[in-house]
């Protein structure tokens, strides 16, 4: 082994023999009976120190305390809002009452004109304060809000779960009657005095009647007036082909023959005005 290698060894084992010796001597410390304490109680200096630092015999102006005729009472120790708000009014309370006894001891205490001192907080750190303050205020009020709504909104649900569990109720009541009515009317077994009578052939008849659209005189169907229009636009079914083609009875009809139209220009007559032509480019050149 090295010399630094013995020289760390016994470090150690010195230390180990110190703290060892040292465990002795506080057990030993601990085994010996400890001499009682006596307190020594000199009224009359106690009294002559109290009388030196009392301020009874000094004038107001010179202790400037004040203390506060409403004790702070803060509900909820948690609200820093409730609670500042209440040291802010106690403050309020105790610079008026000070204010007057000075005017009253005639001690001056307005600030001068030409008096600079910067406060001990800023005004930048006291409107973040104040604007955290009105963050967790508002945070709070959020927070109610929206609890609020959830309450209202898990009511709203069930308000219309059991209106539409009422309404289902109604219908299928309302259709076991009805198929309890048609029963009986079919066969036969209706009393005089059940007050929901019911045609129930007549009522189908006329949904049938309904639904397949108007009957005319001799029972045949009657297209709608939208239906109409289009037929007669595209026509209805039939022969298509052909249809445009001439016929002895349309070659022979002149009804549609104008003279007057026939004699204008646009139709191969002569007009009185002259056309424009435009003149050509060797000629256009020659203007320029």
């Amino acid at each position: 082994m090295s010399d630094d290698e013995h020289t760390y060894e016994e470090s150690l084992m010195g230390e180990e023999e110190e703290t060892a010796l040292e465990i002795a001597a506080l057990q030993s410390k601990d085994l010996l009976p400890q001499p009682k304490k006596e307190f020594a109680y000199h009224r009359e200096a106690l009294s002559a120190l109290r009388d030196e630092i009392s301020q009874g015999k000094l004038s107001w102006i010179q202790r400037c305390d004040i203390t506060s005729t409403t004790p702070v009472v803060v509900d909820k120790a948690e609200d820093d809002l409730d609670r500042e708000l209440k040291f802010y009014q106690q403050g309020i309370e105790a610079v008026i009452h000070a204010k007057q006894k000075i005017q009253k001891a005639g001690a001056p205490f307005s600030r001068p004109d030409d008096y600079f001192a910067e406060m001990v907080k800023s005004d930048t750190h006291m409107a973040k304060i104040r604007q955290r303050l009105l963050s967790q205020q508002k945070g709070i009020q959020n927070s109610e809000e929206a609890k609020k709504q959830r309450e209202l909104r898990k009511y709203g649900k069930q308000i219309q779960q059991e209106k539409l569990k009422e309404r289902e109720d109604r219908k299928k009541a309302a259709l076991d009657k009805i198929a309890t009515i048609k029963k009986r009317l079919r066969s036969g077994d209706m009393g005089d005095n059940d007050g929901f009578e019911i045609d129930v052939d007549s009522e189908d008849d006329a949904h049938t009647q309904s639904a397949s659209g108007k009957r005319g005189k001799d029972n045949k169907r009657v297209p709608g007036k939208k239906r109409q229009l289009k037929n007669d636009k595209f026509g209805f079914g039939g022969k298509k082909r052909g249809m445009k083609r001439n016929t002895a009875e349309s070659t022979d009809d002149m009804s549609s023959f104008s003279v007057k139209r026939n004699k204008s220009a646009g139709f191969g007559g002569s007009s009185k005005k002259s056309k424009v032509t435009r003149p050509g480019k060797a000629r256009r050149q020659r203007a320029r």
